[in-house]
């Protein structure tokens, strides 16, 4: 006896095919390059479809406005330290140097600190604009339309979820720079594992949209990056690649939930296989 069933994630648009009365299946898991693939098949989706484009302007402008309220404010902020530290009229030209290496050092602390703040506050506050990119993308690749959710709701959620990945990654990327300093030859090992996890945590985050439209938490979300880890890795690692890219970073909300989704309806359009 043959039936049809939902996929794991939920959608109802690409069943699999079960046998009741045989062995278990399970969903193939998608590859690295599955991941690659799906965040720069998002950066063609909103570039090439303008309907996409005034809701992917929507987070770049807020995290834009953000970053230069929090960018002048640490600049300031390592002015002022830096001259209050330092400062001394008997030393002379000596103190001016002290001050203009540490002010360089406060505002270039402070710069990533207001990046890190701009965009986990510009995820949240354009929550529905990144909604509807989640929804365009789906359509776009035969995907079902989903419920419409709460603008409060998601905008709660989503700040929790970038919060929680801040509170996990923040630690271990301190601990990682901390190693690279105290012990400089260990950066062979240390800088690359902070590209992988910078990259892994924003794929966690950036998972959020389209893993909520389907009404799924936390636990699904988890279940699904370790059975798909590879393509999530690839994934992560395609977004870290793409924030060395100068000025995308900005863009990096609406590419990133575009891939998202692309990536999630892949894994629902996998086929289902024997387990042996």
């Amino acid at each position: 006896m043959v039936a049809r069933a939902g996929n794991r994630w939920g959608s109802g648009y690409a069943p699999a095919v079960v046998t009741t009365s045989g062995p278990a299946h399970r969903r193939l898991a998608l590859g690295f390059f599955s991941g690659v693939r799906a965040l720069f098949g998002g950066v063609g989706f909103v570039v090439t479809t303008p309907s996409a484009w005034g809701w992917a302007m929507i987070p770049v402008i807020v995290a834009s406005v953000l970053f230069a309220g929090t960018g002048a404010l640490a600049i300031w902020g390592g002015s002022e330290l830096s001259h209050r530290l330092l400062w001394d009229p008997g030393d002379g030209a000596w103190t001016m140097v002290g001050i203009w290496a540490l002010r360089v050092l406060f505002w270039a602390l402070g710069l990533v600190v207001a990046f890190v703040i701009a965009m986990s506050l510009a995820q949240p506050l354009s929550g529905f604009a990144l909604e509807a990119i989640a929804r365009k993308q789906e359509v776009a690749l035969g995907g079902r339309t989903w419920p419409d959710q709460s603008v409060v709701a998601g905008a709660v959620r989503s700040l929790r979820v970038s919060l929680t990945a801040l509170a996990i990654g923040l630690p271990v990327l301190g601990v990682l720079a901390l190693v690279t300093f105290l012990v400089p030859p260990a950066g062979i090992v240390t800088i690359p594992l902070k590209f992988v996890v910078t990259g892994l945590l924003a794929a966690y985050d950036l998972l959020d949209y389209p893993v909520s439209l389907r009404g799924l938490g936390v636990r699904d979300r988890v279940a699904f990056m370790r059975e798909n880890f590879a393509a999530v890795l690839g994934f992560g690692v395609a977004v870290a690649a793409l924030l060395l890219v100068p000025g995308m970073a900005l863009f990096l909300l609406p590419f990133g939930v575009a891939g998202a989704t692309r990536m999630l309806v892949a894994a629902d359009a996998k086929p289902a296989l024997d387990r042996n």
